[in-house]
């Protein structure tokens, strides 16, 4: 079943993919992640749309946020969408002890 927090979650994966922010996986999983768009936007099974939206949750979570070519409106819209899953994006830098 299609919910708007995934509508929000396309919305906004899109949004980063134009802005690079997949570039770096592989092309396996950028292709995996196409096709879950095509099922959530085509598919009338539920099933099938509910397997595509988790899928796609667990793609998206390995976006890179810190692309010189992403917006801060960009990154606010995927934090918002996130953030309905209760997930928040990880910290790119990993603090050393004093």
């Amino acid at each position: 079943m299609k919910t708007r927090s995934y509508q929000l979650l396309v919305n906004a994966a899109g949004q980063m993919i134009q802005q690079h922010a997949f570039d770096h996986l592989p092309d396996a999983k950028l292709s995996r992640m196409y096709s879950c768009f095509r099922c959530i936007g085509e598919s009338a099974n539920n099933a099938e749309i509910m397997d595509a939206e988790t899928e796609l949750l667990r793609l998206c979570s390995e976006a890179n946020l810190y692309v010189e070519t992403a917006t801060p409106q960009s990154i606010q819209q995927w934090q918002t969408a996130m953030s309905y899953f209760g997930l928040t994006p990880a910290s790119p830098v990993v603090e050393e002890g004093e």
